[in-house]
């Protein structure tokens, strides 16, 4: 009875954002919070202090936090207008049994956006040793890393999907994908999904969180990026990216068409199953098969750019954080 009672005072529209991972999450979520503001202006609601929500998807993650204890915790804003909530390890769950609990008071939908997975393993990995949050993934040599692909099990997209569409339906979960020619700008795509205006927004563009030059991955590795904290990681990652672009480093991807094509043999019956049920036709992404153009290889930063270049990098970088 109490459900019902509530359902009937509030049933706001609450949009989750649950990744996946390196699709331009960072950009969206340092926009939305940054905005808060101008959003509630707007009718929308990004509820809490903190940049995004990952605590609460780790939370129920975790078995820490139950849907009923999440509605208690979205109550003062129920009466705030629809409320947008983004956490790229929502699409982690294997259990999503706490969404009952939210649906049975409010209008809940949920939006992801997926990358082509040898392109999203490699800039997860690009990831890990730059910002790491695991010591064991942060010292691993891309062979290694590739190694670990059946950790990442969200990948398996049709796996992933069927999750959400079973527990809020399938006209409830807005399936996108990231490659050139389809979603190309997931922030702008995100603010019309849930009807805001982005020229009313303010963006900033240091709030991207890109990859580092391909070529200084192991720069990174071998420094142990685990260990050091801000903002010396940020001087670091800074003079990293200044020293790849004074070498006009051109190398964008860590492994070879063979691994890149194992990596989509992996989950091709799955993105086939993906392409058709959600998109209509036998393809999910639309790209041509790997190659080997712009393939790194190891020691071509240091063939571009010698000792001299690098010190001179390095003064500069230093002069800049003395100022």
């Amino acid at each position: 009875m109490f459900w019902k009672t509530r359902r009937a005072k509030t049933g706001t529209r609450i949009t989750l954002h649950i990744g996946i991972h390196r699709t331009g999450t960072t950009g969206l979520q340092r926009a939305l919070a940054a905005n808060r503001d101008r959003l509630s202006a707007l009718g929308k609601c990004y509820p809490f202090k903190g940049t995004n929500h990952q605590d609460i998807a780790w939370g129920l993650h975790r078995g820490k936090m139950t849907g009923k204890d999440l509605v208690s915790k979205l109550e003062p804003y129920a009466n705030k207008g629809h409320i947008i909530l983004s956490g790229e390890d929502f699409c982690i769950h294997r259990d999503l049994g706490w969404l009952a609990a939210l649906k049975d008071i409010h209008d809940v939908d949920a939006i992801v956006y997926l990358r082509r997975q040898d392109h999203w393993l490699m800039s997860w990995y690009n990831q890990h040793v730059k910002w790491p949050f695991s010591r064991r993934h942060s010292v691993m040599t891309p062979t290694e890393f590739l190694a670990c692909l059946d950790e990442f099990y969200w990948l398996d997209f049709a796996h992933m999907l069927g999750l959400w569409e079973q527990a809020l339906g399938r006209e409830k979960v807005a399936v996108r994908l990231i490659e050139k020619g389809q979603v190309e700008d997931a922030i702008g795509d995100f603010l019309a999904h849930v009807g805001i205006d982005g020229s009313a927004l303010k963006f900033d563009a240091s709030a991207q969180n890109d990859s580092l030059p391909t070529e200084t991955l192991e720069y990174v590795r071998r420094a142990g990026m685990y260990d050091i904290k801000e903002p010396a990681r940020l001087a670091i990652i800074g003079f990293l990216q200044d020293v790849a672009k004074s070498a006009n480093s051109k190398a964008r991807t860590l492994y070879t068409a063979t691994e890149r094509q194992g990596v989509l043999d992996r989950f091709a019956v799955s993105n086939r199953a993906v392409a058709s049920h959600w998109f209509g036709r036998d393809d999910l992404f639309l790209e041509g098969p790997p190659d080997d153009r712009d393939l790194f290889v190891e020691g071509s930063l240091a063939a571009k750019s010698d000792f001299d270049d690098l010190m001179r990098i390095a003064i500069n970088a230093l002069s800049k954080e003395h100022k």
